[in-house]
Protein backbone atom coordinates (compact mmCIF):
# COMPACT_ATOMS: atom_id res chain seq x y z
CA UNK A 1 0.00 0.00 0.00
CA UNK A 2 1.46 2.84 -0.63
CA UNK A 3 0.36 7.15 -0.23
CA UNK A 4 1.48 10.43 -1.49
CA UNK A 5 1.26 13.95 0.42
CA UNK A 6 0.45 17.38 -0.84
CA UNK A 7 1.41 20.68 0.68
CA UNK A 8 3.09 21.07 3.87
CA UNK A 9 2.58 17.68 6.34
CA UNK A 10 1.97 20.30 9.12
CA UNK A 11 -1.08 21.32 7.43
CA UNK A 12 -2.53 17.74 8.45
CA UNK A 13 -2.57 19.27 12.03
CA UNK A 14 -2.69 23.19 11.83
CA UNK A 15 -3.81 25.20 9.16
CA UNK A 16 -1.49 28.57 8.20
CA UNK A 17 -3.63 30.68 10.86
CA UNK A 18 -3.89 28.11 13.68
CA UNK A 19 -0.06 27.13 13.49
CA UNK A 20 0.82 30.98 13.47
CA UNK A 21 -1.26 31.23 16.89
CA UNK A 22 0.37 28.57 18.28
CA UNK A 23 4.09 29.86 17.23
CA UNK A 24 3.04 32.77 19.30
CA UNK A 25 1.66 30.97 22.26
CA UNK A 26 4.03 28.25 22.37
CA UNK A 27 7.32 30.06 22.40
CA UNK A 28 8.27 28.44 19.39
CA UNK A 29 8.87 30.86 17.27
CA UNK A 30 9.71 30.14 13.95
CA UNK A 31 11.69 26.57 14.93
CA UNK A 32 11.73 24.04 12.80
CA UNK A 33 8.91 21.52 13.43
CA UNK A 34 9.06 18.01 13.13
CA UNK A 35 5.22 15.93 11.90
CA UNK A 36 4.67 12.77 13.53
CA UNK A 37 0.92 11.53 12.43
CA UNK A 38 1.89 7.77 13.06
CA UNK A 39 -0.20 7.64 16.25
CA UNK A 40 -3.66 5.89 16.40
CA UNK A 41 -5.09 8.39 19.06
CA UNK A 42 -2.55 11.40 18.64
CA UNK A 43 -0.70 13.77 16.26
CA UNK A 44 2.74 15.14 17.58
CA UNK A 45 5.23 18.02 16.58
CA UNK A 46 8.59 17.83 17.54
CA UNK A 47 11.30 20.61 18.26
CA UNK A 48 14.54 19.71 19.08
CA UNK A 49 13.40 19.57 22.97
CA UNK A 50 9.78 19.51 23.19
CA UNK A 51 7.31 17.41 22.38
CA UNK A 52 3.54 18.87 21.60
CA UNK A 53 0.86 16.18 21.44
CA UNK A 54 -2.65 16.64 20.25
CA UNK A 55 -5.50 14.91 20.00
CA UNK A 56 -6.61 13.14 16.64
CA UNK A 57 -10.79 13.99 17.74
CA UNK A 58 -13.15 13.95 20.47
CA UNK A 59 -13.06 10.06 20.61
CA UNK A 60 -9.39 10.21 21.34
CA UNK A 61 -9.59 12.58 24.50
CA UNK A 62 -9.88 9.88 26.83
CA UNK A 63 -6.26 8.50 25.89
CA UNK A 64 -4.92 12.25 25.97
CA UNK A 65 -5.62 13.13 29.47
CA UNK A 66 -4.50 9.90 30.60
CA UNK A 67 -1.35 9.87 29.20
CA UNK A 68 -1.02 13.62 30.09
CA UNK A 69 -1.84 12.34 33.52
CA UNK A 70 -0.03 9.97 34.17
CA UNK A 71 3.10 12.34 32.67
CA UNK A 72 2.40 14.60 35.65
CA UNK A 73 2.55 12.47 38.24
CA UNK A 74 5.47 9.71 37.92
CA UNK A 75 8.23 10.96 39.43
CA UNK A 76 11.19 12.89 38.03
CA UNK A 77 13.72 11.04 38.68
CA UNK A 78 12.44 7.90 36.41
CA UNK A 79 13.96 9.77 33.52
CA UNK A 80 12.89 7.44 30.83
CA UNK A 81 9.26 9.31 30.82
CA UNK A 82 8.53 12.29 29.45
CA UNK A 83 7.75 15.47 31.86
CA UNK A 84 4.86 17.78 31.46
CA UNK A 85 5.46 21.49 30.57
CA UNK A 86 1.99 22.97 29.77
CA UNK A 87 -1.54 21.89 28.55
CA UNK A 88 -3.25 24.70 26.75
CA UNK A 89 -6.97 24.64 25.68
CA UNK A 90 -6.94 27.07 22.63
CA UNK A 91 -9.94 26.92 20.18
CA UNK A 92 -8.26 29.60 17.91
CA UNK A 93 -5.13 27.08 17.57
CA UNK A 94 -6.90 23.66 18.40
CA UNK A 95 -10.36 22.70 18.83
CA UNK A 96 -9.31 19.52 21.94
CA UNK A 97 -6.68 20.50 24.59
CA UNK A 98 -3.07 19.83 23.76
CA UNK A 99 -0.25 19.56 25.54
CA UNK A 100 3.82 19.95 25.20
CA UNK A 101 6.24 17.28 27.37
CA UNK A 102 10.05 16.91 27.21
CA UNK A 103 11.46 15.51 24.08
CA UNK A 104 13.63 12.60 25.70
CA UNK A 105 17.11 12.24 23.66
CA UNK A 106 17.57 8.79 21.13
CA UNK A 107 15.67 7.17 18.86
CA UNK A 108 13.59 4.40 17.92
CA UNK A 109 15.95 1.33 17.66
CA UNK A 110 16.10 -0.46 14.67
CA UNK A 111 16.02 -3.61 17.25
CA UNK A 112 14.90 -3.46 20.19
CA UNK A 113 16.08 -7.16 21.51
CA UNK A 114 19.07 -5.74 22.65
CA UNK A 115 17.47 -3.99 25.69
CA UNK A 116 15.22 -5.96 27.31
CA UNK A 117 17.52 -5.99 30.41
CA UNK A 118 17.28 -2.04 30.43
CA UNK A 119 13.78 -2.39 29.52
CA UNK A 120 12.83 -4.87 32.61
CA UNK A 121 14.96 -2.27 35.04
CA UNK A 122 12.40 0.57 33.83
CA UNK A 123 9.38 -1.69 34.27
CA UNK A 124 10.16 -2.67 37.69
CA UNK A 125 10.98 1.08 38.68
CA UNK A 126 7.05 2.22 37.74
CA UNK A 127 5.84 -1.33 39.11
CA UNK A 128 6.91 -0.45 42.40
CA UNK A 129 5.77 2.95 42.79
CA UNK A 130 2.00 2.69 45.33
CA UNK A 131 -1.07 2.14 42.86
CA UNK A 132 -3.16 4.36 45.27
CA UNK A 133 -0.85 7.40 43.99
CA UNK A 134 -3.03 7.07 40.58
CA UNK A 135 -6.26 7.92 40.10
CA UNK A 136 -6.92 4.96 37.77
CA UNK A 137 -9.85 2.88 38.72
CA UNK A 138 -11.75 3.46 35.39
CA UNK A 139 -8.87 3.28 32.94
CA UNK A 140 -10.07 0.61 30.90
CA UNK A 141 -7.01 -1.01 28.08
CA UNK A 142 -7.26 -0.47 24.71
CA UNK A 143 -10.15 -3.00 22.12
CA UNK A 144 -7.64 -4.99 21.58
CA UNK A 145 -8.11 -6.85 25.08
CA UNK A 146 -11.40 -7.69 24.06
CA UNK A 147 -10.12 -10.53 21.92
CA UNK A 148 -11.18 -13.94 23.19
CA UNK A 149 -7.61 -15.06 23.64
CA UNK A 150 -6.71 -11.98 25.67
CA UNK A 151 -10.03 -12.52 27.88
CA UNK A 152 -8.36 -15.96 28.33
CA UNK A 153 -5.12 -14.53 29.55
CA UNK A 154 -7.18 -12.14 32.25
CA UNK A 155 -9.30 -14.85 33.74
CA UNK A 156 -5.87 -16.68 33.91
CA UNK A 157 -4.05 -14.34 35.71
CA UNK A 158 -6.65 -13.93 38.01
CA UNK A 159 -6.16 -16.34 41.33
CA UNK A 160 -9.81 -16.67 40.98
CA UNK A 161 -10.12 -18.30 37.42
CA UNK A 162 -6.61 -19.79 37.19
CA UNK A 163 -7.45 -23.18 37.60
CA UNK A 164 -10.56 -23.64 35.23
CA UNK A 165 -8.37 -21.13 32.48
CA UNK A 166 -5.54 -23.52 32.80
CA UNK A 167 -8.33 -26.10 32.42
CA UNK A 168 -9.57 -24.34 29.42
CA UNK A 169 -6.08 -24.23 27.66
CA UNK A 170 -5.77 -27.86 28.23
CA UNK A 171 -8.50 -28.90 26.43
CA UNK A 172 -8.75 -26.45 23.56
CA UNK A 173 -5.28 -27.11 22.94
CA UNK A 174 -5.50 -30.97 23.09
CA UNK A 175 -2.71 -30.74 25.90
CA UNK A 176 -4.27 -32.70 28.81
CA UNK A 177 -0.79 -34.07 29.36
CA UNK A 178 0.18 -30.09 30.56
CA UNK A 179 -2.69 -29.32 32.49
CA UNK A 180 -1.08 -29.70 36.03
CA UNK A 181 2.28 -28.02 34.76
CA UNK A 182 0.01 -25.37 33.13
CA UNK A 183 -2.07 -24.98 36.55
CA UNK A 184 1.10 -24.47 38.90
CA UNK A 185 2.65 -22.24 36.37
CA UNK A 186 -0.12 -19.90 36.15
CA UNK A 187 -1.20 -19.92 39.72
CA UNK A 188 2.56 -19.07 40.19
CA UNK A 189 1.54 -15.97 37.73
CA UNK A 190 -1.50 -15.18 39.48
CA UNK A 191 -0.29 -14.24 42.74
CA UNK A 192 1.78 -10.66 41.52
CA UNK A 193 -0.91 -8.15 42.96
CA UNK A 194 -2.24 -5.22 40.12
CA UNK A 195 0.64 -2.63 39.58
CA UNK A 196 0.93 1.03 37.78
CA UNK A 197 1.28 -0.60 34.15
CA UNK A 198 2.08 1.36 30.82
CA UNK A 199 -0.36 -1.22 28.90
CA UNK A 200 1.04 -1.31 25.23
CA UNK A 201 4.61 -1.27 24.83
CA UNK A 202 5.91 -1.68 21.54
CA UNK A 203 9.84 -1.15 19.92
CA UNK A 204 8.23 1.46 18.04
CA UNK A 205 7.40 3.31 21.92
CA UNK A 206 11.17 2.80 22.60
CA UNK A 207 13.69 5.17 22.55
CA UNK A 208 17.75 4.55 22.47
CA UNK A 209 20.89 6.01 22.24
CA UNK A 210 24.04 4.41 21.84
CA UNK A 211 22.42 0.85 23.27
CA UNK A 212 21.12 2.33 26.16
CA UNK A 213 17.35 2.63 26.77
CA UNK A 214 16.41 6.74 27.01
CA UNK A 215 12.87 6.33 26.61
CA UNK A 216 9.12 4.71 27.21
CA UNK A 217 6.76 6.92 25.33
CA UNK A 218 2.62 6.86 24.68
CA UNK A 219 1.36 6.09 28.04
CA UNK A 220 -2.30 6.32 26.99
CA UNK A 221 -3.27 3.10 27.87
CA UNK A 222 -1.66 3.01 31.38
CA UNK A 223 -3.57 1.36 34.29
CA UNK A 224 -3.12 -0.62 37.39
CA UNK A 225 -3.50 -4.18 36.54
CA UNK A 226 -1.46 -7.27 36.15
CA UNK A 227 2.53 -6.82 36.02
CA UNK A 228 2.44 -9.00 33.01
CA UNK A 229 0.80 -6.49 30.66
CA UNK A 230 3.78 -4.69 30.78
CA UNK A 231 5.79 -8.13 28.76
CA UNK A 232 3.46 -8.54 26.47
CA UNK A 233 5.79 -9.15 23.13
CA UNK A 234 2.53 -9.94 21.17
CA UNK A 235 1.54 -6.32 21.00
CA UNK A 236 5.44 -5.48 19.76
CA UNK A 237 5.12 -4.05 16.55
CA UNK A 238 5.97 -6.97 13.85
CA UNK A 239 9.71 -6.48 13.55
CA UNK A 240 11.04 -7.43 16.72
CA UNK A 241 8.40 -11.32 15.98
CA UNK A 242 10.30 -10.97 12.59
CA UNK A 243 13.39 -11.15 13.57
CA UNK A 244 13.51 -13.16 16.91
CA UNK A 245 10.53 -15.13 17.38
CA UNK A 246 13.01 -18.20 17.83
CA UNK A 247 14.95 -15.85 20.64
CA UNK A 248 11.79 -15.22 22.62
CA UNK A 249 11.92 -18.03 25.12
CA UNK A 250 15.29 -16.32 25.96
CA UNK A 251 14.15 -12.53 25.25
CA UNK A 252 11.32 -12.96 27.82
CA UNK A 253 13.87 -14.18 30.32
CA UNK A 254 16.65 -11.30 30.02
CA UNK A 255 13.51 -8.93 30.87
CA UNK A 256 11.89 -10.65 33.58
CA UNK A 257 15.44 -11.48 35.52
CA UNK A 258 16.39 -7.87 34.99
CA UNK A 259 12.71 -6.71 36.52
CA UNK A 260 12.94 -9.24 39.30
CA UNK A 261 16.07 -7.99 40.55
CA UNK A 262 14.99 -4.77 41.03
CA UNK A 263 11.89 -6.07 42.77
CA UNK A 264 13.07 -8.88 44.77
CA UNK A 265 10.75 -10.91 43.25
CA UNK A 266 10.66 -15.09 41.53
CA UNK A 267 13.66 -14.66 38.73
CA UNK A 268 11.57 -17.61 37.00
CA UNK A 269 10.23 -16.40 33.50
CA UNK A 270 8.59 -19.48 33.18
CA UNK A 271 4.89 -18.28 34.80
CA UNK A 272 5.68 -15.22 32.23
CA UNK A 273 6.16 -17.24 28.78
CA UNK A 274 3.49 -19.92 30.14
CA UNK A 275 1.17 -17.55 30.14
CA UNK A 276 1.90 -15.56 27.12
CA UNK A 277 3.01 -18.24 24.75
CA UNK A 278 -0.59 -20.26 25.59
CA UNK A 279 -2.18 -16.91 24.88
CA UNK A 280 -0.63 -16.74 21.28
CA UNK A 281 -1.27 -20.78 20.79
CA UNK A 282 -5.35 -19.80 21.48
CA UNK A 283 -5.23 -16.62 19.49
CA UNK A 284 -4.16 -18.73 16.49
CA UNK A 285 -6.80 -21.17 16.86
CA UNK A 286 -9.66 -18.13 16.65
CA UNK A 287 -8.20 -17.86 12.55
CA UNK A 288 -9.14 -14.40 13.08
CA UNK A 289 -6.49 -12.84 10.79
CA UNK A 290 -4.79 -10.67 13.23
CA UNK A 291 -2.77 -12.84 14.81
CA UNK A 292 -0.03 -13.80 11.98
CA UNK A 293 1.57 -17.41 11.87
CA UNK A 294 4.31 -15.47 9.38
CA UNK A 295 4.63 -13.40 12.17
CA UNK A 296 3.77 -14.62 15.76
CA UNK A 297 4.50 -18.59 15.02
CA UNK A 298 2.34 -21.30 15.05
CA UNK A 299 0.25 -23.13 17.88
CA UNK A 300 3.47 -25.96 17.33
CA UNK A 301 6.13 -23.67 18.06
CA UNK A 302 4.81 -22.35 21.45
CA UNK A 303 3.70 -25.28 22.56
CA UNK A 304 7.49 -26.60 21.57
CA UNK A 305 8.89 -24.03 23.41
CA UNK A 306 6.90 -24.84 26.76
CA UNK A 307 7.95 -28.45 26.48
CA UNK A 308 11.26 -27.61 26.29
Amino acid sequence: MSSSLSGDPISAVLIPPQLARFRALTGVGSADLEVNVNGWNKYVLLTDDRAFLFPRAPANLEWFIREVTIYGLLPPDLTVVPRVLGVWHEPDVYALPFAVVTRLPGTHPEDASALMADLGGAIARWHALEPTRFDLANARPPAHHDRPATQWLRRALDPATTRAAAREAADRLHRHDAIARWTEQLGRAAQHPPVLVHGDIHEDQLLARAGVLTGVLDWETARIDHPFWDFDFGEWGTGLWRRHRSEFSALWATAWRAYADRRAVDPDPAPLETAFRLRHALALLEHDGVHDPGVVGTIGEHLRALDA
